[in-house]
């Protein structure tokens, strides 16, 4: 199995990094935001596409890894 992650544990990841979370209109409307660095996040239910979760990651900064690291210690 490869890198299977959601929207929300994203968010969490990300704001046990320091970002929030800004909500707006539209599909894209939410986003992560640490300082002037705003990421938009789609928001629906079920797990991300890999490439959209691992864009995501990378626009902030953090590999896969990353993510799968944090979650073994929460």
């Amino acid at each position: 199995m490869g890198f299977v992650t959601t929207a929300a544990e994203i968010i969490a990841f990300l704001k046990s990094k320091g970002y929030h979370v800004e909500t707006g209109r539209g599909r894209h409307g939410t986003k992560i935001v640490k300082g002037n660095h705003r990421i938009p996040l789609p928001m629906h239910g079920g797990t991300l596409d890999k490439g959209t979760a691992r864009k995501i990651l990378s626009d902030a900064g953090y590999k896969p890894n990353d993510l799968m690291e944090w979650r073994r210690h929460k």
